[in-house]
């Protein structure tokens, strides 16, 4: 995270062109850029001269916004990443819920309303005008909308206001809420959840050329949380995500502790777990004794498309083929 004093300028946002910003000059070709609505975030002095007007500003506020309050650090913009929306979206830190994916809006509501609630039983204010980009809407309505969707599911209670020109809403998550985040008793999603090391080489392309299409084209959703490696515990989004997988994807490339951690925790749960792994972490011994008698997916980096073709057949012939189907464009 950026420590530079952010000042008042009188440019309006970049990405959503709706409000004033604070920005910091990193050097004559990198801003640090605050804004109320998109959140902060870094970028170039080009981009920022020029940003492409063909990128939907709602997408692009939603990947910033989140990612500025889960990772707290900012995400950099650059030309090469804003290159098309497909590859953009495709390798973001942050899913993109689908236009009229209710549900997966809602839930990134919710868990913005949790950042902000000291304890269970405290009341939060979500201002419509300046929130409505942590659901990826398109303006402040369509956030009201996600709001009434999650009291009728009696997750959140919403305190009543006569003002209509009111732009709070005092929520506070109710119990339901809680075990919602938890994961205890959600419905279980066509989804399948990714551990893996992330701060490998090659991790990057082993997500996005081998793992996010195997699980993809098998017809789940491929869930991952990019998060800094962790000691023996696992947080509660972490802990949430995988009770709402049918299975998890268990990479052990690197002798991650990560990985192994939420495999056990999945099979604790009952949930089916594939394992892969790299063929020279495999031919070098350096799997757990534990997992060896489990059939690993054997990955290579110069043939990752023939691992994710295995990968999708291995989850078909295990769990069954689902019915998450991709979001195009």
């Amino acid at each position: 995270m950026s420590t530079l004093p952010l000042n008042a300028s009188n440019d309006l946002c970049p990405v959503c062109g709706q409000f004033k910003i604070s920005r910091a000059d990193v050097n004559p070709l990198l801003y640090i850029v605050k804004c109320h609505l998109c959140g902060q975030y870094s970028i170039s002095g080009r981009l920022f001269a020029s940003l492409s007007r063909t990128l939907p500003n709602v997408i692009l506020s939603g990947i910033i916004r989140n990612y500025w309050e889960t990772q707290e650090d900012e995400l950099e913009l650059s030309f090469e990443k804003l290159e098309s929306l497909e590859a953009f979206v495709s390798k973001s830190p942050i899913q993109v819920p689908r236009e009229t994916d209710i549900p997966a809006k809602a839930d990134l509501v919710l868990k913005h309303i949790q950042r902000k609630t000291e304890f269970p039983g405290s009341i939060v204010e979500v201002n419509t005008e300046l929130d409505f980009s942590i659901g990826f809407c398109k303006n402040a309505a369509e956030l009201i909308y996600l709001i009434r969707y999650l009291a009728s599911r009696n997750h959140i209670c919403v305190a009543p206001t006569t003002d209509f020109s009111d732009t709070g809403r005092r929520c506070e998550i109710l119990p339901e809420g809680w075990a919602y985040l938890s994961g205890i008793g959600t419905e279980v999603k066509d989804q399948g959840f990714i551990a893996m090391a992330f701060s490998l080489d090659l991790s990057d392309r082993l997500r996005d050329e081998g793992l996010i299409p195997g699980i993809d084209k098998a017809g789940y959703y491929p869930q991952r949380i990019d998060r800094k490696e962790h000691n023996n515990r696992i947080d509660d989004e972490i802990v949430a995500e995988i009770r709402k997988s049918k299975f998890v994807v268990a990479d052990l490339t690197g002798k991650n502790a990560g990985a192994y951690f939420e495999a056990g925790f999945a099979m604790g749960l009952g949930k089916p777990v594939i394992w892969t792994c790299q063929q020279s972490e495999i031919d070098a011994g350096n799997v757990h004794f534990d997992t060896r008698q489990y059939s690993i997916v054997s990955w290579a980096p110069e043939n990752l498309d023939d691992f994710a073709k295995r990968l999708t057949l291995r989850i078909e012939a295990t769990i069954g083929r689902g019915r998450y189907v991709k979001q195009e464009g």
